[in-house]
């Protein structure tokens, strides 16, 4: 509905009033404002009106100073065309003097030239052409080493002139051998000089016309003067420690005769001197050593052995590393003739009376002279010791020299390994008991000998083993019976071995070189893959990796120990990389350098296994070279052992040379028809392997299979060898806990029941009674077995 008009009216007139009302109140405001800021703007023009003053007179100051300063520059322009007349004629003078030295440059130049020329022709004629050369100690090829010498011939050629280099060299090589601050030298000390004149047995005139005869034609004289080697001689006579006779015996000639011959009979004068000036000088160097095997006492091995047509007398001292080392025994005496009872008697009675009272003993231990107990061990093989006891030997009725167990080693009467208990020990022999009825030279009883280390592993390897190979071999080949003319082929088949001995010598050096050198490559790279360094023990030497300490403590025991003329540091031999027997045995220890000094610094473990990996590398080269040249001898040599089988001759190969040829694939070439095993041959004939590929022969034969006794023979055998090989490890420089001692016995048992079960028809020889009977006694007392033998004697 529309609003009505009054109403609309009414809100007009209301809108209007309202605008009205509020036009109004503006202009009031207006007018208000007016009046206050009238006075503001009057006030402000003033300030205006001043402050333009104040521009004016600004003003007039700068048109002051635009004034001075168009004056300024005028001044300046005048200045300045003085100074570029001046700058002009200062280039002009420059110029001028440019040329000149311009002129002297191109001359100096020149000059330059020259001089750099001179230089390039002087760098290229030094030894070092300039460049940082590698050091010498550093070089490994000798087509690098020629490089070198080369360069040093040429530059004194250039410096004395071409004919006067060999006059140079001459000098130079004197001056460098008399020079106190080089180790470079041409002559043998006083020492080296006694030494070469008294191994190679040179005599005075020899000695005088080689001196002579070296410095006409190599202007030196290698030995020391006759005087100094006299004195070396004086200070190292032996005359003080034993006593020099002359004995005429009856030995064989080379024509078989017997003749009476003249010969020295040597024997020590003063025994307990001896032993302390070796316990002096091994206290000196800290090699003494003292354990559970030894205790706090001096133990010595007393004993001997008959090598070649002499018969040797020797100490052997266990408070050592290597109490076996050949070269630390201690020599009492020597004669010409056999290991008898009787002569052992005639020639060294009064060596054994001094060993009869040596029950102590007194050294300088570097601070204080000490008194130590001595223990005395008797030493050899059996017939050896039973001489020394006066016992009537190993084919007497007792043939043990421990106990009296009765029983006959040969005849019809012959004890089996069935019939008879071996294992057990009769009544123990004393040495009153001893005295009773001989004449015992060493006041030790017999009970303190022991089973003879390397003797009784040999023998019994050689008798139960290799012997019973060759039975078996035998009764595989079918039709065996002796060819004719069987005593001339073997002279001749004796005659062809002797003419490839040597070579056959040398593979076995070799064999056992490389055997050496590959334990210490293992050694050295077991090192190289671990960071933490190995705790040193005793057994470590002082160089700076010892590679005997850092391997097990088997791989090395024949390892040796000499003292560095450079450092004076006590290294072993394998540590110094000496590892073939020729350099072992011919090194001459007083001018034994080790590794260290050789190369003339540290060489690392990485440098250490470069070198031995080359080594190895060169005696492998050397062992493959010398088995061809066997394996050509070895054929003719094969041709008549065809005629030697149990078998008759025939074109196939029989098991017997199948036997022969295993045994000749893992070194073990014993040599059957005229000798017995050596200890290395022990060694590698009864390893593991060894044993399965040897009795392989039998259990892979093509000729026939073995029946089913022959089976529980094979195996019970192989047992039997793999129980003497844990034996003969056994028989080692360790001293064993009651562990270890009863592991040996269990082995033992075994070993014998075993045996008994696969031989019962053999005989019971005395070595297998002293194993089986008198090692576990032996074992209980001294704590160890092999530490001292006849070892050391025998090689």
């Amino acid at each position: 509905m529309a609003p009505s008009r009054n109403k609309i009216a009414r809100i007009e007139r209301a809108k209007q009033a309202s605008l009205f009302k509020a036009a109004k109140n503006h202009e009031i405001e207006h007018e208000a404002e007016k009046e206050t800021m009238f006075p503001k703007l009057k006030k402000e023009v003033f300030y205006l009106k001043k402050e333009v003053e104040e521009l004016k007179e600004n003003l007039e100051l700068a048109n002051k100073k635009l004034q001075d300063a168009e004056i300024e520059i005028q001044h300046i322009k005048s200045e300045k065309c003085v100074i570029l007349a001046e700058k002009n004629h200062e280039k002009e003078q420059l110029l001028s003097s440019f040329r000149e030295k311009e002129k002297e440059g191109t001359y100096l130049q020149s000059r330059a030239d020259q001089l750099q020329k001179r230089v390039d022709t002087l760098v290229e004629e030094s030894p070092s052409r300039g460049k940082c050369l590698k050091q010498y100690n550093l070089i490994r090829t000798n087509e690098t080493k020629k490089d070198r010498y080369e360069r040093i011939i040429k530059m004194i050629s250039s410096f004395v002139g071409p004919l006067n280099v060999d006059a140079f060299l001459y000098d130079f090589l004197k001056m460098a051998d008399e020079d106190e601050d080089l180790k470079f030298t041409l002559k043998f000390s006083p020492w080296n000089s006694f030494f070469t004149v008294v191994k190679h047995q040179l005599s005075d005139g020899f000695l005088k016309d080689f001196k002579q005869f070296t410095k006409q034609h190599l202007h030196i004289d290698i030995f020391a003067s006759r005087h100094q080697i006299e004195e070396v001689k004086k200070t190292f006579a032996t005359s003080k420690y034993y006593t020099f006779e002359r004995q005429n015996v009856i030995k064989p000639s080379r024509s078989g005769k017997q003749i009476m011959a003249e010969t020295a009979l040597v024997k020590a004068n003063d025994v307990h001197e001896l032993l302390s000036k070796r316990l002096e000088m091994l206290s000196r160097h800290e090699r003494l050593r003292f354990d559970d095997g030894t205790k706090d006492n001096i133990v010595i091995g007393v004993g001997g052995d008959k090598g070649s047509d002499t018969t040797k007398l020797v100490i052997v001292l266990e408070n050592v590393d290597i109490p076996n080392d050949p070269h630390a025994v201690l020599l009492l005496g020597l004669y010409t003739g056999n290991d008898s009872h009787s002569l052992l008697k005639q020639n060294f009675a009064s060596v054994f009376d001094q060993l009869n009272q040596l029950h102590s003993v007194r050294y300088f231990d570097g601070s204080n002279n000490v008194e130590k107990a001595v223990v005395m061990k008797p030493l050899g093989d059996c017939k050896f010791v039973s001489a020394m006891y006066g016992h009537a030997g190993q084919n007497s009725k007792t043939p043990c020299y421990v106990c009296n167990l009765a029983w006959s080693t040969h005849g019809s009467d012959t004890a089996s390994l069935e019939n008879f208990d071996f294992e057990f020990s009769g009544e123990i022999r004393t040495l009153s008991d001893l005295k009773k009825t001989g004449v015992p030279l060493l006041d030790v009883d017999p009970l303190n000998a022991g089973p003879p280390g390397v003797h009784t592993i040999l023998g019994i390897c050689q008798y139960y083993c290799i012997d019973w190979l060759i039975a078996m071999a035998i009764n595989f080949d079918t039709g065996s019976s002796s060819p004719a003319n069987l005593k001339q082929l073997k002279k001749d088949l004796k005659k062809l071995v002797l003419e490839t001995e040597e070579t056959t010598n040398l593979v076995d050096s070799l064999e056992s070189s490389l055997e050496r050198i590959n334990d210490a490559v293992t050694t050295i790279q077991k090192n190289c893959k671990t960071t933490k360094p190995k705790q040193k023990n005793s057994s470590h030497c002082t160089s700076s990796f010892c590679i005997v300490g850092s391997s097990k403590k088997s791989s090395f025991r024949d390892s040796s120990i000499f003292q560095c003329t450079s450092c004076k540091a006590a290294v072993h031999d394998v540590c110094a990389f000496y590892i073939t027997e020729e350099q072992r045995l011919l090194m001459d220890q007083l001018n034994a350098v080790c590794l260290d000094c050789r190369h003339g610094m540290i060489p690392s473990i990485p440098d250490r296994l470069s070198l031995a990996l080359e080594i190895q590398k060169s005696v492998n080269e050397q062992l493959l070279q010398a088995q061809d040249i066997l394996e050509v001898a070895d054929n003719e040599r094969l041709k008549l052992e065809q005629h030697l089988k149990g078998s008759r001759i025939r074109s196939e190969v029989s098991t017997r040379q199948l036997l022969e040829a295993a045994l000749r694939s893992i070194g073990c070439d014993s040599r059957i028809w005229y000798q017995d095993l050596t200890g290395n041959q022990a060694r590698k004939f009864l390893r593991h392997s060894s044993i399965d590929k040897v009795l392989a022969v039998f259990t892979s034969n093509s000729r026939r299979a073995p029946n089913a006794s022959e089976k529980v023979k094979i195996d019970l055998m192989r047992s039997v060898m793999l129980d003497l090989a844990t034996l003969m490890s056994a028989a080692s420089n360790s001293v064993k806990n009651d562990d270890e001692i009863e592991e040996i016995e269990r082995v033992l048992e075994r070993f014998v029941g075993n045996l008994r079960e696969a031989q019962s028809d053999a005989s019971v020889t005395p070595k297998l009674h002293l194993l089986s009977s008198h090692l576990i006694p032996y074992l209980k007392r001294y704590r160890s077995w092999g530490r001292v033998t006849e070892q050391g004697i025998e090689s």
